[in-house]
């Protein structure tokens, strides 16, 4: 039994999925199926029962989850341990949305590391859901994500917003218009957020809002992919437009009226490393006025 298998397997309990799964822990598909049987293994029984390709907790998982989440929190415990002796308190650790790698951290890392340049920065990825239950086990220190829920105790403070637009294949119709309205997008063929992200609740909401019915043909976690989808002609898609950033065979249209994902800094004010996440607000707090 070790770290990997046992998030492997809370995963699977959540995502009932190896694709989905291995795309949340960013890893091969391959590597979860292994640490899954590697895991049944080392028990001795199987946790769940198997319905062609989706997974389902039997009562051998049911009863072993709640154990499995106690060892791994105990891991974490004991690594924020270590890393609090190591670095004697001059440690901030900041967890980030998958789409925020190639522009919102650099920014905020460099703000940081110019008010304090002795302070070490630890990184790690992860979807919403993921990154406010880190925050609530002292796992990070900060989240740069979307506005935490009202009941998460968490304090916040917007960053950044990234339009979202209507994404679609150069050749598309709507490509050679300045702005669109969402009853353009109904009936079409549609590259979707899966459930797993953040952003599903937010682009089905703003859907089913303006009651418009698209024909889903994939969903997927990770934007890329569904920029390559769309590229390619196998749907269009809601996507948020990154700033200065362009993508071959897809063009980004604005809607009409504009909708827009808004970003920004989550923090508890009892972290470990909660007076260092206070001096990077602030940091940040003068760098936007």
């Amino acid at each position: 039994m070790d770290e990997q298998a046992l998030r492997a397997f809370l995963s699977l309990a959540q995502t009932e999925n190896t694709r989905d799964t291995a795309a949340e822990l960013a890893v091969n598909q391959s590597n979860v199926s292994r640490a899954l049987a590697r895991l049944e293994a080392s028990i001795g029984m199987p946790l769940f029962a198997r319905h062609g390709k989706r997974l389902e907790l039997n009562a051998n998982g049911v009863a072993f989850r709640a154990d499995a989440a106690a060892v791994l929190d105990a891991y974490e415990s004991a690594r924020r341990h270590a890393e609090t002796i190591a670095d004697a308190g001059r440690l901030l650790r900041i967890g980030f949305l998958h789409s925020l790698a190639r522009w919102l951290v650099p920014d905020v890392v460099g703000t940081f590391r110019a008010s304090q340049p002795d302070v070490r920065v630890t990184l790690r990825q992860g979807f919403s859901r993921d990154l406010q239950g880190w925050l609530a086990l002292d796992a990070i220190d900060v989240a740069l994500c979307t506005a935490p829920p009202a009941t998460s105790g968490a304090q916040w403070m917007p960053l950044a917003e990234e339009p979202l637009c209507v994404a679609v294949p150069e050749w598309h119709p709507l490509a050679r218009r300045e702005r669109v309205e969402l009853t353009a997008l109904r009936g079409e063929d549609f590259i979707g957020f899966s459930r797993i992200t953040e952003m599903r609740p937010i682009i089905s909401g703003i859907l089913a809002d303006a009651g418009v019915a698209v024909n889903v043909t994939f969903e997927s976690s990770e934007i890329d992919t569904m920029r390559s989808l769309v590229a390619g002609g196998l749907g269009l898609s809601i996507l948020p437009r990154t700033p200065g950033r362009s993508d071959p065979g897809v063009v980004y249209v604005p809607f009409d009226p504009p909708f827009a994902r808004i970003l920004g800094i989550s923090w508890s004010e009892s972290a470990q490393g909660a007076a260092l996440a206070r001096e990077l607000v602030a940091a940040l707090r003068a760098a936007h006025t």
